[in-house]
């Protein structure tokens, strides 16, 4: 299982980086239906969770809005 965990986050680029590569990653997985080779399919990953932390009220409440907007269905 993979975990992340990004103290003191601010505004959360690096979660939210991490998380469209993520999705990406996801996404290539979805496409790969029969692995022949390391080459031509990616090994699954599985993510069990990004941890975004901060303490100052107002940055959590953009973090919040950070990731309803890049993740709407999160």
């Amino acid at each position: 299982p993979f975990r992340a965990l990004e103290l003191g986050a601010g505004t959360g680029l690096a979660s939210l980086v991490l998380g469209k590569v993520l999705e990406r990653i996801r996404s290539m997985d979805r496409q790969c239906t029969e692995p022949v080779s390391f080459d031509t399919c990616r090994v699954p990953l599985v993510v069990d969770t990004v941890f975004v932390t901060d303490f100052h009220p107002s940055l959590l409440a953009n973090l919040r809005f950070n990731f309803a907007v890049n993740f709407p269905a999160a």
